[in-house]
């Protein structure tokens, strides 16, 4: 069933002068103008769109897609501020209202902040900068190994708290990063563990079933592209094998040790060496 405040592929059911009709099911048809429409509309044919409630009260679609949807988290821009409140960018052609309500802070144009985005009483698609509202701090256990799609947010005296797939806090401790993350990085991240209190540890470094395989691919490839071999073993800076590799150097270890092994490389004492079948 379409839903307002997300990215629907609909078909196109009528054309008129001023655009098209697209089949909403139980919203109805919906219109949607000429302008938006970048070649000439087809009976029948489908068209990826977002649905958002128009100031009349009809719903409204557009081909330009946004770039968060309604309950989702996202770090975005302020256009503007006036007495109603602040604007943010976040693609559409009409900006996304933050109400004074749901402020954090004193905010200006130009900054940006991390925001959900949810339907208030008037069912208008609005931004709240108040995260805790919305978002579980504690919730069941998950599986460590799982792999999450988080969002960074505030740093802490730990390290920095990380929305979980848009609905739950986690936390990325410092001790287990490389390098600094950024307010609103969106980052590939995995279950550490699930604490007693039903908390969430992540970490940035994937499982060892998850990790070693991938990581030897990565040594083999980029073996053969600098000949056969790299200035990289134990004692490489971990700083140099994240940049390459995106991994920590635990992991490099053991995957230069499963390569070792299987006998595809050779251990220098300038580094690894690839070996000729």
């Amino acid at each position: 069933m379409p839903e307002v405040g997300r990215c629907n592929t609909l078909t196109i059911t009528r054309i008129t002068s001023a655009g098209a009709l697209l089949d909403g099911g139980p919203l109805g048809e919906i219109f949607i103008s000429r302008r938006q429409l970048t070649q000439e509309p087809e009976t029948g044919t489908t068209l990826d769109v977002f649905l958002f409630p128009d100031a009349d009260g009809s719903i409204a679609a557009s081909t330009t897609l946004p770039r968060a949807e309604l309950g989702q988290v996202a770090l975005l821009r302020v256009a503007d501020v006036n007495d109603t409140g602040a604007f943010l960018d976040w693609g559409l052609e009409k900006d996304l209202l933050l109400p004074y309500a749901e402020h954090v802070g004193t905010l200006k144009a130009g900054q940006s902040v991390l925001v959900m985005i949810y339907q208030d009483p008037r069912g208008r698609l609005v931004a709240s900068m108040k995260l805790d509202e919305f978002i579980d701090d504690i919730g069941p256990e998950m599986p460590a190994g799982t792999p999450v799609t988080v969002i960074v947010g505030n740093k802490t005296e730990l390290g920095y708290k990380a929305v979980i797939d848009h609905r739950r806090w986690g936390l990325l401790y410092d001790s287990d990063l490389l390098k600094p993350l950024r307010r609103g990085d969106t980052v590939q991240a995995y279950v550490k563990k699930t604490r007693p209190d039903q908390r969430i540890d992540l970490t940035l470094t994937p499982p060892k079933r998850i990790a070693v395989p991938d990581l030897s691919q990565q040594i083999l490839a980029m073996l053969d592209d600098n000949d056969g071999f790299l200035a990289l073993g134990d004692k490489s800076p971990p700083e140099v094998i994240y940049r390459l590799f995106g991994q920590s150097k635990k992991a490099f270890k053991q995957a230069i040790g499963r390569l070792y092994k299987q006998g595809e490389i050779a251990i220098e004492s300038g580094g690894i060496r690839r070996k000729l079948r």
